[in-house]
């Protein structure tokens, strides 16, 4: 029988395939090493059976319905998207933006507010807004780095803080579950909506987004990739390797349509309007349950389905009836938004698979087996956020980590007598951290897609951040844990965060005008 962790060597697949990335920037190999040392550890330490046991990893997680579903979600946005770049509409849209912003500190504010806006879903956020955005924030010499920090620190945390979004079936679901465990009578719904003051990391990440933008002010790496941007006009660096190269200039939109930005509004607004008719769907809201009881029931992977495929159907009617664009045309636009989303479909399922030999070598087990030594109900909070934070760093998931750290910890925190909403939180929120700053996770590969960024360039600039947000979090845990309010702990992580941020950086530049005008002549 294989034992329930392999200790210290359960960390070696996620650690392997991070270095690799690092140093070698090569993604989907890196991320197949890993799978293939953890697989061979796992058959005996043969190398040649550990190759085939990757394999059956892989075929495993891109099986798995739950995962088939959120491939199915990728392509259909990437249909979607081709068709909205046939059309013309996200064009539309960015000169209709680009009218109201004369700055680089209003092009990133409307970047932040347009990844907060689709809080539906992270994955959708990151696609529509990096997709909208970066040929705006590219006039406006914005680095890539600086674009993909933005839209990795707002989709997921907006997403995760959402009462109305696909992660909020997944997340009650799983408060529902220790709930019963521990015979606990309490509506997992409300105690979600408690836990949402101490999700400090997913609250500090946002509000460092907006201190730096608005402040013009970066620090580390990330004050380098803005310097060049500037006073360079380099959006990438001189060795980058953009992660993804978008398919819109392969996609023209024929000279007789006339671009509107409702074009691209009318799927996205479908978009969420289908994805809210789902979820409520779905839960059985129809059928006389309650919106909590709803949203909590409800099935995230089949209705983003629903949604996008609903969206797909609205652009495919406006480009054939509208817009009079011919089928073949249509066709070849569905074909180049299929490529747009292959390499991100890679990723994926090996970031999955990568996750998946993680577990299975008990990496859970192992760390929170080391962090149970030093509990104390008042450490609690802390010991569990840094324990997500381990965790998903090493997998490369956040759902993942939740999934690992839920049945140990609330029932841990329930027998010693702790809150169980800091608690809660904790998981919620260490999460996302490590998700953020690990190079295999999806989302910060979506990220670096999306952005047309360099991922490893992506991940070195946006690790600073993350970890001041991390550590100020961890002291805010320990006070949560001791009985501090998180109406107060929170007012001081943000001081402490705007403080330190304004220590670290140098300001940039005074507010000019962009040099989008010349650009654009």
């Amino acid at each position: 029988m294989a034992p329930e962790t392999y200790g210290l060597i359960s960390l070696l697949p996620a650690m392997l395939a991070i270095v690799l990335t690092l140093v070698t920037r090569q993604v989907l190999l890196s991320l197949f090493a890993g799978i293939w040392i953890g697989a061979t550890v796992l058959i005996g330490w043969n190398p040649a059976a550990g190759a085939a046991r990757s394999l059956q990893f892989i075929v495993d997680n891109v099986t798995e319905p739950f995962n088939v579903k959120l491939l199915l979600f990728t392509f259909l946005i990437g249909a979607m998207l081709g068709m909205i770049f046939l059309s013309g509409g996200m064009n539309a849209l960015a000169s209709q933006i680009v009218k109201r912003i004369r700055s680089r500190r209003q092009a990133a504010i409307g970047t932040s507010l347009l990844g907060m806006t689709i809080f539906v879903d992270s994955y959708a956020s990151t696609m529509i807004t990096g997709s909208v955005m970066r040929p705006i924030t590219d006039k406006f010499d914005i680095s890539r780095e600086k674009l993909a920090y933005i839209l990795d620190s707002t989709t997921s945390p907006t997403a995760s803080l959402s009462v109305v979004s696909t992660w909020l079936g997944f997340e009650v679901g799983l408060i529902a579950e220790q709930l019963t465990s521990i015979g606990v009578d309490r509506s997992a719904f409300l105690l979600f909506l408690e836990s949402i003051p101490y999700r400090f990391y997913s609250l500090l990440a946002l509000a460092m987004v907006f201190i730096v933008v608005l402040a013009d002010m970066d620090f580390g790496p990330m004050a380098k990739a803005e310097r060049r941007a500037r006073n360079e006009g380099k959006v990438l660096g001189d060795n980058a390797d953009p992660l993804m190269e978008t398919q819109d200039d392969d996609i023209v939109t024929p000279d007789h349509v006339e671009p509107r930005w409702w074009y691209f509004a009318a799927p996205i607004a479908a978009l969420v309007a289908v994805t809210g008719f789902s979820l409520y769907y779905s839960g059985g809201g129809f059928a006389g349950g309650s919106l909590t009881d709803a949203l909590s029931n409800a099935a995230t992977a089949d209705s983003i389905v629903w949604a996008s495929f609903s969206a797909c159907l609205v652009i495919l009617t406006i480009l054939v009836g509208h817009a009079r664009i011919a089928v073949d045309k249509v066709s070849d636009a569905i074909f180049e938004g299929f490529k747009m989303v292959m390499f991100p479909v890679a990723v994926l399922s090996l970031a999955w698979s990568i996750g998946a030999v993680s577990q299975a070598l008990g990496v859970g087990p192992y760390v929170v087996a080391i962090s149970e030594g030093i509990i104390t109900p008042g450490m609690l909070p802390a010991v569990v956020f840094l324990s997500a934070v381990v965790i998903s760093f090493s997998i490369g998931t956040s759902w993942g980590t939740m999934g690992i750290l839920f049945p140990v910890a609330i029932p841990l925190g329930y027998a010693l007598g702790a809150p169980l909403a800091p608690a809660i939180a904790a998981i919620l929120t260490g999460s996302l951290f490590g998700d953020h700053c690990s190079p295999i996770s999806d989302t910060t590969v979506m990220s670096s897609m999306f952005a047309a960024s360099d991922h490893v360039d992506h991940v070195n600039t946006q690790i600073p951040y993350a970890v001041l947000a991390g550590v100020v979090s961890t002291g805010l845990f320990l006070m949560a844990g001791y009985g501090v309010s998180a109406y107060i702990a929170l007012p001081i992580g943000l001081v402490a965060v705007g403080l330190v941020t304004y220590l670290l950086s140098e300001q940039l530049s005074v507010e000019v005008p962009s040099s989008y005008e010349s650009k654009a002549d």
